[in-house]
């Protein structure tokens, strides 16, 4: 009965924490090597930059025989490194947390860090599973895991766990029209222009390169790509640094009207996921009222056409573009 009330208590005390970001995690696991406590644990993940993911987390710590006389209770911030950036694969993780340790005697005021490694696997885009492990050194004091105090704990533990999205972000992947119009191409059969002219003609052609690369949230390589993820990583092919989310992009470079006859290759089309909203989604403009983009199938090309089922949705959120290179 002991851990369902801890880990009731840990869910309704940092349920705040769940909030503030798109994928939640939950892991059980134990922390060995003369601790042998159990871990309940919440924690948070949104893309921070490239193959980096950050999140808040809260954890309770308790010892299976000593209950509350061998504990810690606190929440702290974290790192990962190469979250959600396959469906199978790898991640790296590191941070600290602020908290109260009891012991049979005594409590006070501790930090726990930690650092360690994990493998998920992905198999829908809302949901995954994984297991890791990490060294945990929980300092009394505190005084910094660099000169930690002759009582304070450390041990190697390991955890299972799921994630999973709520939130805004429940659904990361832009949604499509099911039917198209009478005669129109399905988006993904759209063959590009075939004369590409302009200033930005060169980073269009390697943005089309990239035409039926898997959607993966976060991602910024060749593997896979959200919306800015490919529209940074096709300028930068260039030598041209634009910021990691699509927010940030709608600031970047010289406004440019909201209208077809005002674009040129290689703008960057700003859309909202409803009408008149603020910018969740990004394009790349490559001539004759067609651009590329990350969304649910991929990278592929799709259309600003009204007369078009696909492209009429499109042209309902399109909000304005920007241009980088003059």
């Amino acid at each position: 009965m002991r851990p369902r009330i801890e880990f009731v208590l840990l869910i309704a005390g940092a349920s705040h924490l769940a909030a503030q970001g798109r994928d939640v995690d939950l892991r059980y696991g134990r922390w060995y090597q003369g601790n042998e406590s159990r871990i309940y644990e919440l924690r948070t993940d949104a893309p921070l930059g490239g193959i980096f993911s950050h999140g808040f987390t809260a954890q309770v710590m308790v010892h299976d025989s000593l209950g509350r006389h061998h504990a810690f209770y606190g929440a702290g911030w974290q790192l990962h490194a190469l979250r959600r950036h396959s469906t199978f694969g790898p991640y790296f993780l590191g941070g600290v947390s602020l908290g109260v340790s009891t012991d049979t005697a005594s409590q006070g005021l501790a930090a726990l860090w930690m650092l360690g490694a994990g493998v998920e696997w992905r198999p829908i885009s809302w949901a995954a599973m994984g297991f890791e492990t990490a060294y945990r050194l929980q300092d009394i004091g505190p005084r910094g895991f660099w000169r930690a105090s002759e009582n304070s704990r450390d041990g190697v533990s390991a955890a299972i766990g799921i994630s999973f999205t709520i939130g805004k972000g429940v659904d990361r992947r832009w949604s499509q029209p099911k039917q198209e119009s009478p005669g129109s191409q399905p988006a993904l059969m759209i063959p590009p222009p075939t004369s590409i002219t302009g200033n930005a003609a060169d980073i269009v052609r390697t943005a089309l390169d990239a035409l039926g690369t898997p959607y993966v949230w976060g991602g910024t390589a060749e593997n896979g790509f959200d919306c800015s993820g490919l529209v940074q990583w096709a300028y930068g092919q260039h030598g041209i640094r634009l910021p990691r989310i699509s927010r940030d992009q709608a600031r970047s470079g010289a406004e440019v009207t909201p209208v077809i006859d005002a674009l040129r290759p290689g703008d960057i089309l700003l859309f909202a996921a409803q009408p008149g909203g603020g910018v969740t989604h990004v394009g790349l403009y490559v001539g004759d009222q067609t651009f590329i983009h990350s969304a649910g199938a991929g990278v592929k090309l799709s259309r600003l056409q009204s007369t078009d089922t696909d492209g009429a949705w499109w042209v309902a959120r399109w909000v304005g573009a920007r241009r980088i290179v003059q």
